[in-house]
């Protein structure tokens, strides 16, 4: 069920209808809405609500465990070993069988595997990170395990955020559902703004730029230079608002059932770096890749040369959360590139960091610049259509440009790019 359906609508307006009727009663609101959250997730395969449930099983009798286990570090293993063994399992099986049978090619032995038949569950990657979080936090002394299974069931879950996030920490649920969740006119007056500037971005803006995008993306031979290089800046747009529009919606539908969700997305263009971009890009998934991933390796705290590698490793596996593709693991592998570099760059010169007007507007230049380039890897099918992307970018020439089909399009990119620094002011 996709929020920009009338199915979804639908839905949407008889649980937050249930919702209000029943706060009188709280552990009858709950189940409402972990009926409504099974609901919403089984429309895509009610088959796949086992593996929801399984996960949550897991970890809420883990996070229980761990804080009267005599080795709780074995527990946080078990909890880890099981949600990534079920993530790698069917986000990542199905493409080590391919580049295995790429590799039994190539050697000409007969040891090819045939792929499985597996369903990618939608939103497997997100309700897996909450999950993992969640035990880290009750290993860590963090936060206190839950012990209503009801509450835990609802905290994994809950439909606004279970498909596209945000990504929410357990203790910022919790407390949500825990105080005393009346909607006010104002919280109504807020969501509904969200929720509608969710939907322009996703329907008017991003489906529309697809349209611009897709023909050059998946096209089979090499395209001319305006047409590919104003494909690229339309992506960035159209995927910045294909995915800061639907966590816009899922934060506004939030807070009509009275739950405060994190911002996800803070105008990412306006950024001077790319450790800012990270800071306004998919937040609660940045926060996540810092707090448990980048902090964990050692972070900053053993040397310049180790955090170097921290900061690729961060960024390598955040690339291939995204997706099983080598053009993935590309894309994360030039942010860790990006992030390492700019680290020196800082350091050794410190006029880098000007406040002048000029030295800023060129950070953003640049760094926007460099987050396009990467959107490459990440839009194309594959490395042979990503290739193709660089090939028709090298092939520049005045007579390309088209005023009929590329001014139009290109003030609309500089419109949208405008808005980046309007709303950001």
């Amino acid at each position: 069920m996709l929020f920009n359906s009338f199915h979804f609508v639908v839905f949407f307006v008889v649980v937050l209808a249930l919702n209000q009727s029943l706060r009188p009663w709280p552990v009858a609101q709950k189940l409402t809405l972990l009926a409504a959250s099974y609901y919403f997730y089984g429309q895509w395969n009610w088959l796949y609500l086992l593996l929801i449930l399984f996960s949550t099983v897991t970890d809420y009798a883990i996070g229980l465990g761990l804080v009267k286990a005599r080795r709780p570090r074995t527990l946080l293993i078990i909890s880890l070993a099981v949600n990534l063994g079920v993530l790698f399992f069917f986000k990542y099986a199905n493409w080590v069988i391919a580049n295995w049978n790429a590799v039994d090619t190539l050697l000409g032995s007969d040891l090819s595997v045939a792929p499985l038949d597996l369903l990618l569950p939608v939103g497997i990657s997100f309700y897996t990170f909450q999950s993992m979080s969640y035990t880290i936090d009750v290993y860590r002394g963090d936060s206190p395990p839950r012990r209503n299974f009801l509450d835990y069931s609802l905290f994994i879950a809950f439909f606004p955020q279970l498909v596209a996030g945000p990504i929410v920490r357990d203790g910022e649920f919790f407390t949500e559902l825990d105080r005393e969740r009346r909607v006010d006119y104002t919280t109504v007056r807020h969501a509904l703004v969200l929720i509608m500037l969710g939907y322009v971005k996703k329907i008017v803006v991003a489906d529309n730029l697809a349209l611009v995008v897709d023909p050059i993306f998946d096209a089979t031979t090499v395209q001319g230079f305006w047409d590919t290089l104003l494909a690229i800046y339309a992506f960035a747009f159209q995927i910045y608002c294909d995915f800061s529009g639907y966590t816009d919606i899922a934060i506004g539908c939030a807070l009509l059932l009275g739950f405060r969700f994190p911002k996800n997305f803070n105008y990412p263009y306006v950024a001077e770096s790319i450790q800012e971009f990270w800071r306004r890009w998919h937040m609660t998934l940045s926060r996540w890749l810092r707090d448990y991933l980048y902090i964990s390796l050692g972070g900053n705290r053993k040397g310049s040369g180790r955090t170097q590698v921290n900061l690729m490793l961060t960024m390598l596996l955040g690339g291939i959360w995204h997706g099983a593709s080598w053009n993935f693991v590309i894309w994360g592998g030039l942010h860790g590139a990006y992030l390492a570099v700019e680290r020196s760059i800082q350091k050794r010169f410190p006029g880098w960091n000007s406040d002048r007007k000029i030295m800023r507007a060129f950070r953003v230049a640049t760094t926007f610049h460099l987050v396009c380039f990467a959107w490459i890897f990440f839009r194309a099918d594959n490395l042979a259509a990503a290739g193709r992307i660089l090939s028709s970018l090298a092939t520049v020439t005045s007579a390309d440009f088209q005023v009929d089909r590329h001014l139009g399009l290109a003030l609309l990119l500089a419109m949208l790019a405008s808005l980046q620094f309007i709303g950001h002011a």
